[in-house]
This record gives structure tokens, sequence and C-alpha cells, in this order.
């Protein structure tokens, strides 16, 4: 018992490096230009053992993504259950919490976000399995977005939009700001970028006379 207890903890050990180091190097050559043998030279492992963990490149990155999947949903979970806040506050805490999870991951975020965005049945076909449940994974966080401003639109707090439409711009306004501060760090940072965000949201999302509190 004790040795098979030790086998797992060695082969999630091993797991962890591996991701690790993909992770690195998918941020310092990107994704495209990363090889399998790159991060069996990085992490300091055969191929062979790389290969008893992930079937390939685009496996690995399927495992990092669903990590940051997973770090999401635990972002809804914790703001959503605060029953003392109203749906507009729910909305900007996401924002800005989210805007932390898009700005440490935004390399890989971008990458995935273009798989998901393609959405035929051609590219369904050539994704893997493990993608194909981090897509679903990420329409359901996006279902939850889309909720939650239904919620604040029953209150009254949201102009009338599609609320599918204004998920799309909230996200969006996060991901066109996590560019901006990747390109220009010198000249802004992430307080202005909040700022920036919010400003937006207030003069065009939230109905008049309804401050966004911060």
């Amino acid at each position: 018992m004790q040795k098979k207890v030790r086998r797992k903890r060695q082969i999630q050990r091993n797991r962890t490096i591996i991701l690790r180091s993909a992770r690195s190097l998918f941020h310092k050559k990107g994704f495209y230009a990363t090889t399998m043998e790159d991060i069996a030279q990085h992490s300091g492992f055969d191929r062979r053992t790389i290969y008893n963990h992930f079937t390939n490149k685009e496996d690995i990155f399927a495992a990092l993504i669903s990590g940051i999947l997973t770090d999401m949903t635990e972002v809804y979970d914790e703001i959503t259950s605060q029953e003392e806040l109203n749906a507009l506050d729910k909305l900007r805490r996401l924002v800005v919490s989210l805007l932390d999870l898009y700005i440490e991951n935004s390399q890989l975020l971008s990458i995935f976000m273009s798989e998901y965005d393609t959405g035929t049945k051609k590219k369904k076909r050539q994704t893997s399995t493990f993608m194909l449940t981090n897509v679903q994974a990420y329409k359901d966080i996006d279902s939850r977005l889309t909720r939650l401003i239904e919620e604040a639109q029953e209150a009254d707090l949201l102009v009338d939009v599609h609320p599918y439409i204004l998920a799309g711009v909230l996200n969006e306004l996060v991901l066109r700001s996590v560019m901006v501060l990747n390109d220009s760090p010198k000249t802004i940072n992430k307080d202005r970028i909040i700022q920036d965000i919010l400003l937006v949201i207030e003069g065009n999302v939230i109905k008049s006379g309804t401050p966004l509190r911060q």
C-alpha cells in the first residue's frame, strides 16, 4: 500500500514539473515554437517520461488551461455566494478578480480563446477530448456571467441589452485591457486598467444614477 502511495505521489510530482516547465516555455518561446523535446529538456525528464503523462503538446496545453478554468470557477463560486452583495457589485468584483487571472495567464488564454472562438465542426474533430472538455467548461463559466447580468437587469441596474452581448463586452474589456498592459507596462499599470474598465462600464452599461461601488 505504501509503495502504491509513493508511486502515485511521484507521478503527480512529475506531472507538476512537466506542466511548470511547459508553462515557462510557452511564455518564453510561445506555444507553437515549443516542442516536446524542449519540454523534456527543460523539465529534466526524457521524452518517454513526458509521453507517459501526455499524448502531445496540445494535451499539456489543455491541462494548463484546465487549471486556469478551475481557478476561474472558484472565483465565481466565491463571489456569487456573497449574499450581501447585489448583482452589480458582484460583477465589479468579478471583473477585478478575473483581470488578475487574465494577467497571470494572458498568453495561454489568448491561444485558448482563439481555439474557443473558431467553433467549427471541422476544428472540433481536430481538437483533443481534453480541450473540448475545457471549451465546455468555459461555456459554463460564460453562462454564469450571463445569468449574473440577467440578475442585474432584473433589478433594473443594467441597460436592457441582450445579456449574452453584455457578457461578451465585459470579457472583451478584460482581454483587451490585458493586451494593453502587456504591450505598455511602463506607461500603464493594473490600477489604471481597473479604473478605465469601470469607467467604460459606468458610462455605457450601468443605468443612469446607479453608481458602481469600488
